[in-house]
Order: structure tokens, then sequence, then C-alpha cells
């Protein structure tokens, strides 16, 4: 399975996602009148895809959602700026009390 999302929005910005996946199974059935070759194939591609779709969605859809969100802030940089600022000062109250 070859993966490739391409997406610009003005909320969220340019994002490129692209992969491949290469799975094998191997499985022994047994072949009757009721149960031919075709649709023990038919089984097993059913139960592959069903897993590449999971894996997929799990490892890198779930894994860029991770990313986007340790990159991205969605608070502004200044608020960022001021809270940073205000966590110095408490400290430096804090370990001036202590010294006294």
């Amino acid at each position: 399975v070859m993966l490739w999302l391409e997406t610009n929005k003005e909320g969220s910005g340019m994002m490129k996602l692209g992969g491949s996946l290469t799975r094998q199974a191997e499985q022994e059935f047994t072949v009757s009148e009721s149960s031919p070759h075709i649709a023990n194939i038919g089984h097993m591609v059913e139960d592959m895809e069903n897993k590449m779709r999971s894996t997929l969605n799990e490892i890198y859809f779930g894994k860029t959602k991770d990313i986007v969100n340790d990159l991205r802030s969605v608070s502004a940089l200044s608020a960022e700026k001021s809270k940073k600022k205000m966590q110095q000062d408490i400290a430096a109250a804090l370990q001036s009390r202590a010294k006294k």
C-alpha cells in the first residue's frame, strides 16, 4: 500500500504525509466445492486489508497527529512569552524568599 496525503489549509498550513507499507501472510486452508481457492484468497485479502487499514490509521495518522500537536502551539506566541515571564518572576520571588 502506498499512501500520499497533502493538505494546505489556512488554519493548519501545509502538510505532506507519505509512506508505504508492505505485509505478507501465509495460511493453509482446505479446498473443497464449498470453499474453492478463490474464496480462500478473497478471505485472506480482506483480512490483510483490514489489518493494513488499521495499521495505517494507528501508525501514520496517529503519529502524525502526535507530532503536529507537539510542534504547533494553540496559543499565540506573545501569550506563551508572557506565561514564561510570569513563571520566571514567581520562581525568582520564591528563591529570594527562601534566602531570607
